[in-house]
């Protein structure tokens, strides 16, 4: 299983891969071509609107929107609403050593902090923003080394009106791998290779987490997920994540914008996340 980086470049799928996938394809090359096509997308600066709607346990409700900046490796997401988080910032800090977890960092401007705070250990599993999501679920991607990866066959999904066909591969951890999921499930699309759906397992073999495309789109003449809904079935939670608007900058984002020491100083307004 591979988890990528939001930015959103989120594990999940918020940009498609484009590509034929040929017959007879063993699971590991298909994932192959699929982190080869993720990895060429990514090229590039890409700027975000995202809101995450969250449906609790208890009945409860809550939404955030955020905007994102991202390049090659390096992701900001940017805490625009509701008023009591905005200006908090995440920031995703890949490592050229594949092995190796992300840098991650928070900033909470309401805490007056004067510089983020990196996260560590357990704190990296925390919900982000309160959604089904963990810090570690946008900004970390388990190691495909540690899973032995098979192809189960294939399989229609549908999406609203539309009847997909997905590539249905399980992931199943190594006996010596420290991992957070020891078993997944992913439907790929046959034709566009973009994730569909995702299904990961506990320790116990019982269904954890659920990831799932909802609406389909289109951005630089590729198929998009255009909002998709995470679920924890430890608690029923749940959280639909809307891409609002992608779009690439006129001009490429500076790496010095994603500094942990320039985090304090950053400009939203410039990049349409706020006002002066």
């Amino acid at each position: 299983m591979t988890r990528r980086t939001l930015g959103f470049g989120l594990m999940f799928a918020t940009v498609v891969l484009l590509g034929l996938i040929a017959l007879g394809q063993t699971a590991d090359e298909i994932l192959d071509m699929v982190d080869a096509e993720a990895d060429a997308l990514a090229e590039g600066s890409m700027i975000s609107i995202i809101r995450f709607d969250n449906a609790f346990g208890d009945g409860t409700t809550g939404s955030n929107l955020f905007g994102s900046l991202a390049i090659p490796n390096q992701s900001l997401i940017y805490f625009m609403e509701p008023a009591d988080v905005a200006g908090t910032v995440f920031l995703t800090i890949e490592s050229e050593d594949e092995d190796k977890d992300a840098d991650l960092y928070i900033y909470f401007t309401f805490f007056g902090d004067k510089l983020p705070k990196q996260l560590v250990n357990e704190e990296r599993s925390d919900s982000f923003a309160g959604s089904a999501l963990s810090y570690s679920d946008l900004g970390d991607r388990e190691g495909r080394a540690d899973y032995n990866a098979v192809l189960l066959g294939e399989e229609d999904v549908v999406i609203g009106d539309v009847t997909r066909v997905a590539y249905k591969i399980e992931s199943t951890a190594k006996p010596d791998a420290e991992v957070d999921s020891p078993r997944a499930i992913v439907w790929i699309d046959k034709e566009f290779l973009i994730m569909l759906k995702m299904e990961s397992y506990n320790d116990l073999g019982n269904l954890d987490t659920t990831m799932s495309v909802l609406v389909l789109g289109e951005f630089e003449g590729k198929l998009t997920a255009d909002e998709l809904l995470a679920t924890d079935h430890s608690d029923g939670s749940t959280t639909t994540i809307t891409i609002l608007e992608r779009r690439r900058p006129d001009e490429e984002i500076p790496v010095e914008t994603f500094l942990p020491e320039n985090i304090p100083a950053f400009n939203a307004a410039l990049w349409g996340f706020g006002t002066e």
